[in-house]
């Protein structure tokens, strides 16, 4: 039985009975069912009779409930969805459309609104259809994220008050309740895999943004009327002074969230329309991984391996906040661990707890500086030094010194790369003969985002692409198109030819072409690669990294767009060249009709390049494949032909300005049989055969036109003639599988 607050019978009663009239309706509602439930049942009309009677009275759409399924986890938590029974269906331009029983129930529009901040239009569903399909999007939430149960385990924290549900806004809105509602910013939030929580006050309300994968977006507004209380009771946690609000203040809580302890770090900062909160959420569980789970490449990974193998030294790590530093060297201090050493880290602040290993926290108003903690330290019998942060000279000549008298020594320098980790030394003060003898190696790090399940196979074929993937209704990112982040590097190995060049005082350009000739890659040829392997998109390389005709050129010149092994420096191209790669094939699919020829065009989606523009067969060249099996490839992958005779006809170059390099397009011609039946692919929405004239005015690209006129020229009597033998391509052994 479906419970009666499904349907608000004030309004679905009068309806029923100007339908089918007051004595059958007050039959059927006298056996104490709820209304809709009674009608169906009795057989006075059907359930999308009913349905679809009362959609037009009330003038609101029906609810397509198999829209919901891929998405509502994303957009409404559980716990408020089954309060108000409702489910989301959609969400555009800041409207949540959401399929209910009651679409008069302004209490549930103005409590979802304020959850989501969002506006809500309302689309209407049966209650027992609604019913089955909440029980189906949210089964498999409920014992983790929808039901987050948050513990504060530090902190001097006032009770809570009883449980309840936090669903309701007027109830929210009172200050007495900010407990829940901090409660449900925290849970949500770390449901959400963030980072940061951003409390920020503005003129129209509190906002509350998330950092998820390094990326800020907004996710509620709450009244201003509850900024002061929020900002109070996040004091309250962190045992802050919570009559002070002129002055800044930072503090730390443990909380555990269904039984998992995660710590934070809060800090709050007045500003012009209030206090505004900053919580970093440090949850060990996705922070502090193994190296070989972090996502470096292999060759990237191997070069990191011969650096943990050195028995002393210096090792650094460099780049901006937020790159990734620190969970790089927890992830190197835990493989050490296993050798059975002492380690010791001087840490501000201390970001994670490592079992095992002795943490110090630096306290400058005590006196204890990273300087004055190493001085300690050495006397511990140490046998691996994490140093947090080089800051000044003191620090790096202890650094140095422990580092020369057999003591393996990590830290971090912020440098936009590794070359400029010795230069930045050299500026701080330190003698360059005593950062060419401890300096082991310098590894430059910067976090792309990673690409969803959901767009990693499409963005592998549109690799040229620049733009961001499109949105999509996938329930792992929530319709971001990324899902996780995974580190781009250099790493620069300490050589006798690099030690000599860093005593020799030479500039960070040398160091980096000596590195370069030895191996290592830039931090754009690392993200390239993670490009080509489908792993993150043009476009999220794009907005971390700068491709090398922005970048400052070093000894070799311009990266290519797939990286290679670097040629010695002698044999580099000069700044002034472009790469050129051959990558992309373009097939132009025929049809040998004895009225004339007839040539496949496909027209683009809108996503994606060059939307809604008619091509040919375009496609890329996959790792370890000849052309000709790429063209094969492709034709089958947009269209389901198999290609019956293959002819090689000309290569087009054209200039990506975005990558700084010159792609060359493999042009093919295909010949199919008969019936020629076209399944189009997922990058196409529309096919059609057209005369070689037709197909002319239809494409965008001159070399498209130039290239059909080429194959007119050369096949238009059935074959190549006399150069057959050079053209006609042996068609690959190799077949390509069903699609």
């Amino acid at each position: 039985m479906v419970d009666s607050a499904w349907s608000n019978e004030r309004w679905l009663r009068p309806m029923l009975t100007e339908v089918l009239g007051q004595e059958p309706v007050a039959s059927v509602a006298a056996d104490g069912r709820p209304l809709w439930e009674a009608v169906v049942g009795a057989g006075l009309l059907t359930d999308e009779q009913l349905l679809r009677i009362a959609a037009e009275r009330q003038r609101v759409p029906v609810a397509d409930l198999r829209e919901g399924a891929a998405h509502a986890k994303a957009l409404l938590p559980e716990r408020w969805a089954r309060r108000y029974r409702v489910l989301p269906i959609g969400a555009a331009n800041g409207v949540l459309q959401v399929a209910t029983a009651d679409p008069l129930n302004l209490d549930c529009e103005r409590a979802i609104a304020f959850a989501t901040g969002r506006s809500v239009r309302f689309a209407l569903a049966s209650p027992a259809t609604l019913a089955r399909a909440l029980d189906a999007v949210y089964r498999e939430e409920q014992p983790a994220e929808a039901r987050m149960e948050v513990q504060h385990l530090t902190g001097d924290v006032e009770s809570a008050p009883p449980a309840g549900d936090a669903g309701d806004a007027d109830a929210d809105a009172d200050p007495s309740n900010v407990t829940r509602i901090v409660d449900d910013l925290l849970g949500d939030g770390i449901a959400a895999r963030v980072s940061d929580i951003h409390i920020e006050p503005e003129e129209s309300g509190i906002v509350v943004r998330h950092r998820v994968d390094g990326m800020l977006r907004p996710v509620r507004t709450l009244p201003r009327a509850l900024g002061a209380s929020l900002v109070s009771r996040f004091k309250i946690i962190c045992g802050l002074d919570i009559a002070d609000r002129l002055r800044p203040q930072d503090g730390r809580a443990r909380i555990a969230v269904n039984g998992v302890a995660v710590d934070l770090r809060v800090s709050t900062l007045p500003a012009s329309h209030g206090e505004k909160v900053a919580v970093r959420v440090l949850d060990a569980r996705a922070a502090v991984q193994s190296l070989d789970g972090m996502g470096f490449l292999p060759d990237e990974q191997s070069r990191i391996e011969r650096l943990l193998d050195a028995r002393e030294g210096l090792i650094l790590v460099t780049g901006p906040t937020g790159s990734g530093k620190t969970t790089t060297l927890y992830a190197a201090l835990r493989r050490l661990q296993q050798g059975g050493v002492n380690i010791v880290t001087v840490e501000d602040p201390i970001e994670y707890r490592l079992p095992g290993i002795v943490q110090v926290q630096v306290n400058e108003k005590a006196g204890l500086t990273f300087a004055s903690a190493l001085r300690s330290i050495m006397r511990q019998d140490p046998d691996v030094l994490l140093i947090g942060e080089i800051r000044d000279r003191e620090t790096a000549e202890i650094a140095i010194q422990a580092s020369l008298t057999g003591h393996l020594v990590f830290s971090t320098l912020h440098t936009n790369d590794a070359a400029s980790a010795v230069t930045r030394l050299v500026d701080i003060g330190v003698a360059p003969y005593k950062i060419a003898t401890a300096v082991k190696g310098v590894l430059a790090q910067r976090l792309v985002r990673r690409l969803c399940s959901c767009r990693a196979g499409s963005e592998r074929r549109e690799l040229l692409m620049v733009a961001e993937p499109s949105p999509s209704r996938c329930a792992e990112c929530g319709g971001l198109g990324y899902r996780g982040r995974l580190p781009i590097v250099e790493v620069l190995l300490s050589t006798p030819e690099l030690e000599h060049a860093v005593a020799s005082g030479d500039t960070a350009e040398r160091l980096l072409a000596i590195g370069r000739a030895t191996g290592m890659r830039s931090l754009w040829e690392s993200g390239l690669s993670h490009v080509a392997a489908g792993h993150t998109s043009t476009a999220e390389l794009l907005r971390v990294a700068a491709p090398p005709s922005r970048a400052r050129v070093d000894g070799g010149g311009p990266a290519a767009y797939l990286p290679q092994e670097p040629a010695p420096p002698s044999q580099m191209p000069s700044p002034e060249s472009v790469p050129i790669q051959v990558q992309t094939v373009d097939v132009f699919v025929i049809r040998p009709r004895d009225e004339g020829w007839r040539v496949l065009l496909m027209q683009r989606g809108d996503e994606g390049r060059c939307p809604r523009s008619w091509e040919a067969v375009h496609g890329r060249i996959e790792q370890g494949e000849r052309p000709e099996e790429a063209a094969v490839r492709e034709v089958f992958e947009e269209s389901a032909l198999s290609v019956a005779r293959l002819y090689n006809i000309t290569v087009n170059p054209f200039y990506i300005h975005a990558l700084g390099i010159v792609n060359a397009a493999v042009v093919f011609a295909a010949f199919v049989d008969e019936p020629a039946t076209v399944t189009l692919g997922a990058e196409h929405v529309a096919h059609e055969w057209l005369s070689p004239a037709e197909a002319e005015d239809r494409f965008v690209w001159p070399r498209s036109r130039s290239a059909l006129r080429d194959i007119i020229a050369l096949l238009g009597s059935g074959n190549a003639g006399p150069v057959e033998d050079v053209l006609r391509v042996e068609l690959p052994i190799r077949r390509v599988g069903a699609r």
